[in-house]
C-alpha cells in the first residue's frame, strides 16, 4: 500500500502540476547530449562534480530514450522514483524488523507523501536519493552486524559504504562507524572490507581522471559546494562580512575532520553498535554537513531523510514532537522554494503569468533572500542537531559494549 501511494502521488505530480524544472535538470539534459555526441562531460562540462556513478546512469537513460523515444526527462524521473520505491522498501523493513513498527499512516506520510521527495524526484530530479538509498542500506548492514557478528554482514557494509561514496563523495563521513569491532576482526576480513570501501571510487575516479585530469581535478577534486545561499555562510553573506564565506569554507572541514576523528575515537572501543547507536551517530554526521558545512543545495537533505522516520520510531514523545514541527517547517520552506526560486523552476509562475510574479521570484531568488527565507529551516536542524548530541544512545558518549 505504501509503495502504491509512493508512485501514485508522483504520477499525479507529474501528470498535473506544471513541467517546470530545475537548472539541474537541464545540466543532465546536457550530459545526456553530451555523451551521445561521444565527448566527454568532465571535460566539456562543468556540471559533473562526483564519481561517474550519475554520468553511467544518465548515459543508460540516454541510450533508453532512444530506443523508446521515450522522454529523457520522464526516463530520469522515472529513475529517481525507482529509487525511491526502493529505499521505501528497505526502509519499512529496517522498522519491521529491527524497530518497534511504526504506524501505516506515519509511514504513508513520511515516506509516500513527503512533499520534500516528490519535489526533489519530479521537479528538482536531482540523483542525491541514490546516496541516500546506499547509506541506508549501510545502515541496515550496520544494525544487521549487532544483531549476528558475521564477517560477510561487515563487508555487506563496507560495500555499501562504497558505493555511496562511488555515487558521492559525502558518504565518506560515514566511516568512522566501520571500526567498532575492528580488533574482534581478522586482519583479512579488515583489510577486505577496506578493498570493498574503497575500491569502487578509486577504480571510477581513476578512469575518469586519466581521460580528463583537468576536469576532473578542477570539478571534482576541487569541488566545494555553494556557500552563501544558506546557514551560516549565507547569514554571513546577509550581514555583509567581506571574506566570511572563504573563512568559515577554510574552517567548517576542520570541524568535520574533528568530528569525524571523535567519533572514530568512540567507535572503535565496542565489539558493535546497538542499532539507536547507528542511527543517532549517522545522523549526527550527515546532519552536521548541510547545517554547519560550507556549501548547501536543497537535495542533501536526502542523504538523511530516510533514516528520519526509521528514528523516529526510538525518539522520545518530546523529540518526536519537536521532529514533528521540524518536519512541517522544512516541508513549507522546500514548497516556497520550488513555487518562487527560477533556479529550481519556480512552478508559481506557470499559475500566475506576470511581472509583478516574476518579479518577485527574481527577488526571492538571490543569494540574501534565500538564506533568510531558510532561515526558520536552519534553525530546525541546529535544534535537531543538538537533540541528537543530548540523545543517551549518541556513540559519542557511550562506553565499552
Amino acid at each position: 500500500m505504501i509503495l502504491a501511494v509512493l508512485v501514485a502521488a508522483r504520477l499525479l505530480f507529474i501528470a498535473f502540476m506544471p513541467q517546470v524544472y530545475s537548472k539541474d535538470l537541464y545540466a543532465w539534459l546536457h550530459v545526456i547530449d553530451v555523451l551521445d555526441a561521444g565527448g566527454n562531460p568532465y571535460k566539456d562540462t562543468p556540471v559533473l562534480n562526483w564519481p561517474p556513478f550519475w554520468m553511467q546512469v544518465l548515459f543508460g537513460i540516454g541510450k533508453l530514450a532512444k530506443l523508446t523515444s521515450v522522454s529523457a526527462i520522464h526516463l530520469i524521473q522515472a529513475t529517481l522514483v525507482l529509487a525511491e520505491v526502493v529505499t521505501a522498501t528497505i526502509c519499512y523493513t529496517l522498522i519491521t524488523r529491527f524497530f518497534k513498527a511504526a504506524s501505516t499512516g506515519v509511514l504513508i506520510a513520511a515516506l509516500a507523501l513527503n512533499p520534500i521527495s516528490i519535489l526533489l524526484s519530479c521537479q528538482h530530479c536531482n540523483f542525491d536519493v541514490f546516496a541516500g538509498l546506499w547509506i541506508l542500506l549501510f545502515a541496515y548492514c550496520l544494525i544487521s552486524y549487532d544483531e549476528d557478528h558475521s564477517a560477510e554482514t561487515w563487508l555487506a557494509a563496507c560495500f555499501c559504504l562504497g558505493m555511496g561514496i562511488f555515487t558521492k563523495t559525502i558518504p565518506l563521513i560515514l566511516s568512522p562507524l566501520l571500526l567498532a569491532g575492528v580488533g574482534r576482526r581478522s586482519i583479512t576480513t579488515n583489510i577486505f572490507g577496506s578493498v570493498l570501501l574503497l575500491t569502487p571510487v578509486a577504480i571510477g575516479m581513476g578512469v575518469i581522471y586519466t581521460l580528463a585530469p583537468a576536469g576532473v581535478s578542477e570539478h571534482v577534486l576541487g569541488y566545494r559546494s555553494m556557500g552563501g545561499w544558506y546557514g551560516i555562510t549565507g547569514l554571513l553573506n546577509v550581514a555583509g562580512v567581506k571574506g566570511g564565506n572563504e573563512a568559515y569554507g577554510a574552517i567548517a572541514p576542520w570541524l568535520l575532520l574533528l568530528i569525524m576523528l571523535l567519533c572514530a575515537w568512540r567507535v572503535r572501543i565496542r565489539a558493535s553498535l546497538l542499532p539507536a547507536q547507528v542511527l543517532v551517530t549517522m545522523l549526527i554526521l550527515l546532519v552536521f554537513l548541510p547545517t554547519f558545512g560550507p556549501g548547501y543545495s536543497p537535495p542533501y537533505i536526502l542523504w538523511f531523510l530516510p533514516l528520519l522516520p526509521v528514528y523516529y520510531t526510538r525518539a522520545t514523545p518530546a523529540l518526536r514532537r519537536m521532529m514533528v514541527a521540524g518536519y512541517c517547517i522544512v516541508a513549507l520552506t522546500y514548497i516556497t522554494e520550488y513555487a518562487f526560486f527560477p533556479s529550481h523552476g519556480a512552478f508559481i509562475k506557470a499559475f500566475y503569468r506576470s511581472d509583478e510574479v516574476s518579479h518577485l521570484c527574481d527577488v526571492m531568488g538571490m543569494s540574501t533572500s534565500q538564506s533568510l527565507i531558510r532561515l526558520p529551516m536552519f534553525l530546525c536542524f541546529v535544534m535537531f542537531f543538538i537533540a541528537l548530541l543530548r540523545n543517551r544512545g549518541n556513540v559519542l558518549a557511550a562506553g565499552k559494549k
